[in-house]
């Protein structure tokens, strides 16, 4: 990087010289002065010619001229007549240069090169300024004192560093430490300010986008009262360009073989309008391996910006570690552009261990029945079963067949989803219910409550631990139950088709027609209006009001949903098991995944959201699995960037937990990692702190703003391919007033005393020679 010439321009000292005038105080209005002088003439005249004496006329015309030199001079003395002295200078012009985040981008083409790629904004403001032809400061600097500010997050006096040809862009060296940020109103309020009288116009180079601080509206009021116009040269393109971003990705972190997993995200297009974007799916099985792509799919987009949701589903066969990479390209690129992509990466661990599961029923349904044959059948079930109305010896016949149903929490620990379908309350201790909700609480174990004629839920509202499991207000039910001749079938709702196991085909566009196509049940239960924190998966669609049917809650460290039916076995109605077993396989694994973590882990670790300003707080919650007292030490919690920076974070004790709050993080992606103290941490949290959008927000040229302040001022807004019209378009060049000097007094200076003295004296000397009065 080379400096120009341009250096010695601006830093040239102001050449300046001093005009002086003459001023006088004089209080009598100009035609009375005249009426004044020439009646005073005229007397002397009409004096001396009447006076009798030898004198001749020249002799006295010599004596009338002295008196009128005499009233003259004092006339003079009366007027305060001064000498006004101004130091005068070069007239001045601000040039201020944007050199924010959004000028580095490149979509400039030159006129000179048009098929060269596009160079960034900031390079050819700088060489049209001082390398190319125009050569445009060279020429401001021979008619203006040159004053050059740039301007980023903040703005300051500088020199001009330009680009040699042998530089394509600017060094390094030269990036200011925050262009995250344009003050461009703040900047031009700064040069009139510091301009004073001299100022006659300010230039301003830039795409007109203001982030931070005055808007050009309002410093063009400023500009305007001054009397100082402004000029825009406009850089850039006004078409806001393409770019996408991915955003928000959704996943579980932990799976089984052969289980549905599904990514979401969101995408968001600026400046696509009409064009596609490639999205795809990629799946490496370690951190060496070569990515494999599971899907991929265009997408077209309909407007300038848009903002679609994203979903693909994956079913890995085998367990390991797995690294998934959505990824978001455009398709449309010319010579002069280049592709955009926007990726983002999660890890699941897939496990191939059975699943432990513990199927309780009070009497053998139907529901019962064909969950138990379709259970003992699945190679990656481990089941266990308990039927409350068996025969005593039932358990000596079915290997899966406990004696009783477990009642301590320590029992029921060897599981990881229970299915209870209508239990009778009467056949087990009240204690049992405690049981379970320390089994789901705190143990992160997953429960399946069914519903039926006989005693759940309605008959086990009373317990008070069954009242917290249930996700819906026990207190609004009722004991009633409804048949519906009609039949209804179950349809999800928008939060329902976000769970796997709703998900009965791999292709969402086809899961809704297929809910509809399912046998119709005929029988529900009054559950009860959901609680607020409950999510309602599905409603009977046909019967009276839409009711809920499958209400599901977090509950501690675990999960429980309730099944207002019990006759789900009829969707395998001329299909088999396909529906019905991926159905029940899907939420029996979703249960579990709680039950699983805690395990691995008796400590969780999670923010309330997965992406954060800069400016915000982030609030990180820690959940530990079993009972904790006054002596349980704080668990360790950090957080670590990737680029391996480390910062530990102050936990508090909650009523669910611990809680912590992390504040003035920068940009980058995180890990909340906690640990028992002492321990290996061995949970996390992935977050990611982004920097407001800002400049990025609107890269296009905000040719309407600055249009605007222009012609507010009275001033000229200009295209770069026509800036070398500038110098014709700016005011005239005149000299302008710097300082008032000291004024110079001559109406009591002695020479002109001397004047009035010595003009008397001689009147009176000759008069005497001629024996005059």
């Amino acid at each position: 990087m080379n400096c120009l010439p341009i250096n010695g321009l601006l830093m040239a000292a102001t050449t300046s010289e001093v005009q002086w005038r003459l001023r006088a105080d004089w209080p009598w209005v100009p035609w009375f002065t005249v009426l004044f002088v020439a009646l005073v003439a005229g007397l002397v005249f009409v004096c001396y010619r009447a006076e009798l004496s030898p004198a001749g006329r020249s002799y006295r015309l010599t004596l009338g001229l002295l008196r009128l030199t005499t009233i003259g001079l004092l006339l003079a003395m009366l007027s305060g007549a001064i000498w006004a002295g101004v130091r005068t200078g070069r007239p001045k012009l601000a040039v201020l240069v944007d050199q924010s985040e959004s000028m580095l981008r490149r979509d400039v083409i030159r006129d000179e090169q048009p098929n060269q790629p596009p160079i960034q904004r900031e390079t050819a403001a700088r060489q049209m300024l001082a390398e190319r032809p125009e050569k445009l400061l060279e020429r401001l600097a021979a008619s203006f004192d040159l004053e050059l500010y740039t301007v980023d997050s903040d703005w300051r006096r500088d020199k001009l560093t330009a680009p040699t040809p042998s530089d394509s862009e600017p060094a390094t060296t030269e990036i200011p430490a925050d262009r995250s940020a344009t003050r461009l109103g703040d900047a031009i309020a700064a040069a009139l300010e510091t301009g004073g009288p001299a100022l006659r116009a300010v230039v301003t180079l830039s795409d007109g986008q203001v982030t931070k601080g005055r808007s050009l509206s309002v410093a063009a009021d400023s500009a305007r009262r001054l009397g100082v116009p402004l000029y825009f040269i406009g850089i850039g393109s006004e078409d806001s360009g393409a770019d996408v971003e991915l955003s928000d990705l959704r996943a579980d972190d932990r799976g089984y073989a052969d289980d549905l997993v599904r990514f979401q995200a969101t995408l968001r297009t600026q400046g696509l309008a009409g064009k596609r974007v490639r999205l795809e799916l990629l799946r490496r099985d370690n951190e060496t391996a070569e990515p494999v792509v599971l899907s991929s799919q265009t997408l077209k987009i309909d407007g300038p910006t848009a903002t679609l949701p994203i979903d693909l589903l994956d079913r890995p066969a085998q367990a390991g570690r797995y690294v998934y990479t959505l990824r978001v390209s455009t398709t449309e690129s010319g010579p002069t552009s280049v592709p955009v992509v926007s990726e983002l990466s999660h890890t699941l661990n897939v496990s191939d261990e059975p699943l432990r599961v513990l199927l309780a029923a009070g009497y053998p349904n139907y529901e019962f029945r064909y969950l138990k044959q379709l259970l003992e059948r699945d190679d990656s079930i481990r089941l266990a079963t308990v039927l409350q109305e068996a025969d005593p010896r039932y358990a000596d016949t079915d290997l899966t067949a406990l004696r009783r149903f477990p009642n301590r929490v320590e029992d029921l620990d060897e599981y990881e989803a229970l299915v209870l379908i209508d239990l009778d309350p009467t056949l087990l201790p009240r204690s049992a219910w405690d049981g379970l909700a320390d089994f789901v609480g705190d143990r992160g174990g997953g429960l399946a409550l069914i519903a039926g004629p006989r005693g759940l839920p309605a008959a086990i509202a009373d317990r008070e631990a069954f009242a917290a499991l249930c996700p819906t207000q026990l207190s609004t039910a009722s004991a009633q139950s409804w048949n519906e001749p009609a039949g209804f079938r179950v349809a999800p709702t928008s939060l329902g088709t976000q769970e796997p196991a709703f998900l009965l085909t791999d292709t969402t566009a086809a899961n809704l027609a297929l809910w509809d196509s399912l046998a119709p049940l005929f029988w529900r239960a009054d559950i009860g209006q959901p609680k607020p924190a409950a999510s309602v998966l599905a409603v009977a669609q046909g019967a009276a009001g839409s009711p809920p049917v499958i209400v599901a809650q977090r509950f501690g460290a675990g999960r429980v949903i309730l099944h207002a039916i019990d006759s789900t076995w009829r969707w395998r109605f001329r299909v088999g098991d396909v529906y019905f077993a991926r159905y029940w396989g899907q939420t029996l694994r979703t249960l579990a995944r709680g039950k699983r973590s805690t395990e691995e882990s008796p400590l969780r670790v999670d923010t309330d959201r997965t992406r954060y300003q800069t400016d915000e707080s982030i609030v990180l919650r820690v959940r530990q699995s079993g009972r904790r007292d006054e002596q349980t030490p704080l668990p360790e919690l950090t957080v670590r960037s990737d680029d391996g920076v480390e910062r530990r974070v102050t936990l508090e004790a909650t009523s669910e937990g611990y809680r912590g709050t992390l504040s003035s993080l920068p940009a980058g992606r995180y890990r909340g990692v906690v640990a028992a103290l002492g321990e290996t941490p061995s949970a996390a949290a992935v977050f990611e702190v982004q920097a407001p959008r800002g400049e990025a927000a609107q890269p296009q040229m905000n040719r309407q703003a600055m249009s605007a302040a222009a012609e507010r001022t009275r001033g000229r807004f200009l295209l770069l391919e026509a800036a070398s019209m500038l110098p014709e378009v700016l005011p005239t060049a005149v000299a302008t007033p710097l300082e008032t000097l000291p004024p110079r007094e001559l109406w009591n200076r002695w020479p002109l005393l001397a004047g009035i003295v010595g003009c008397l004296v001689s009147e009176w000397i000759l008069r005497k020679r001629r024996s005059m009065l």
